[in-house]
């Protein structure tokens, strides 16, 4: 077979779209959303990656996305894409959930994360730098660069290597005070 001017990385886009019409209504029915489909180069290998969560995170349920469940959703999505074309463009098939650490690539994942705290990789003068902090604003008019806010600083999207839903630090942040307080309050005690 001709490889294409370009090779796979100019392919990226169609077969991220290819298997995201595909992956949509199999996700939807097992009544979760689809949250990203990224082809993307890794050392050597070229992986498609298709990522699911609970359509309504803030469930009061507590309803939660377990392997069987998982196995539901990905055996189906799986099947239909060994009997596409694409497919063998691909080395790895990753179907799962994106885990708790979000990866924040298109407008829709910085939109449905306003008022979250992420972690933007981003680069500076000499390297890189981590910005952590609460997102407030994804902006990006029509040929305009986009950019993000994060606790009042406006950073370019273009300068971001990699941002990340950060949720799990402020789970750690309330436990470390409820720590320390409990701590404070067995050494009063204790005198």
């Amino acid at each position: 077979m001709a490889k294409e001017k370009g090779g796979k990385r100019a392919l990226a886009p169609k077969i991220e779209e290819q298997a995201r019409k595909l992956a949509l209504p199999i996700v939807e029915q097992n009544g979760c959303k689809l949250w990203d489909v990224c082809f993307e180069k890794e050392g050597a290998m070229w992986y498609l990656r298709v990522l699911f969560d609970l359509a309504d995170t803030d469930d009061p349920d507590g309803e939660s996305l377990d392997s069987d469940r998982c196995e539901e959703i990905s055996k189906p999505i799986n099947d239909l894409f060994d009997k596409q074309s694409f497919i063998e463009q691909v080395d790895i098939l990753e179907i799962g959930t994106p885990g708790i650490y979000k990866k924040l690539r298109i407008p829709e994942h910085f939109q449905s994360c306003m008022g979250k705290r992420i972690t933007a990789q981003v680069k500076a003068e000499k390297g890189e730098e981590f910005v952590t902090g609460i997102l407030e604003n994804y902006s990006k008019e029509k040929d305009e660069i986009a950019e993000i806010t994060v606790d009042g600083r406006s950073i370019k999207f273009s300068k971001c290597i990699k941002v990340n839903l950060d949720e799990e630090t402020d789970e750690y942040e309330e436990l470390d005070e409820n720590e320390s307080e409990n701590r404070s309050d067995e050494t009063v005690s204790e005198e």
